[in-house]
């Protein structure tokens, strides 16, 4: 074999991409735009007041970088930044604003964003949310914008009972019904289930679910759902 044919062969070797061993998973790559802090507690919040931070990004590359999207994980949830292109080492904030409207207890809320390299970055906001008498007052309902992202529009063409529970009434009462901000729902008969759904428990936090009463629910979403809880309890 000649020199020309080795170097050849040497430099195809250097330029061929290392796959990772057996067993060894892929590291994620997240974007150099990262939130500092990651996580925020905003400590204790009345319901019905407007809860407003500040969530600093900085650039921890060498390169200009820039916020393609930003997503809230709810629709009672706006965040805006300052500025989407960030010099290298630069910062800029995000102007976050939380609609406490019909939350209770301990509230969790995640931020978003994507760079022009498609990778991503999240910041964590908690808070505790504790109840007002005046927030009832009037007629707004979690059924209304920007509620009814959360609330009603994600039920829709949804027949399944696992799917509609997960859909609209999860993010309250927890994944498995096992409760969160609102009640565990285990062990009630599937009758009385259907009934709360349908006429609600007479206050904003559960409102009547049933379309005839303003809810975004039919009334064969709400047996579904109510088959699916009572069936987590056989």
């Amino acid at each position: 074999m000649n020199i020309v044919a080795a170097l050849f062969i040497l430099l195809c070797a250097l330029a061929a991409p290392i796959s990772p061993q057996a067993g060894e998973q892929p590291t994620a790559q997240h974007s150099p735009l990262v939130f500092e802090p990651a996580q925020t507690d905003l400590g204790t919040i009345p319901e019905g007041k407007k809860a407003v931070t500040y969530l600093r990004v900085r650039n921890s590359s060498d390169q200009m970088q820039q916020i393609i999207d930003i997503q809230a994980s709810c629709g009672c949830t706006t965040a805006e930044p300052e500025t989407r292109l960030i010099m290298p080492g630069d910062f800029t904030r995000i102007k976050v604003t939380i609609d406490t409207f019909a939350k209770q207890n301990h509230v969790q809320k995640r931020i978003t964003l994507t760079d022009a390299h498609g990778l991503s970055s999240e910041a964590t906001l908690t808070m505790r949310i504790t109840r007002s008498p005046h927030a009832a007052i009037g007629n707004r309902s979690i059924f209304d914008a920007p509620c009814a992202r959360c609330h009603a529009e994600p039920a829709q063409g949804k027949t399944e009972g696992a799917a509609l529970f997960a859909a609209v009434c999860a993010m309250c009462h927890g994944k498995q019904a096992e409760g969160a901000s609102g009640p565990n729902l285990h062990h009630h008969a599937r009758q009385a289930l259907q009934q709360i759904i349908t006429h609600g428990t007479g206050n904003h936090y559960m409102p009547a679910f049933a379309r005839r009463y303003g809810g975004p629910l039919t009334t064969e979403q709400i047996a579904a759902i109510s088959r699916w809880l009572a069936a987590l309890d056989e």
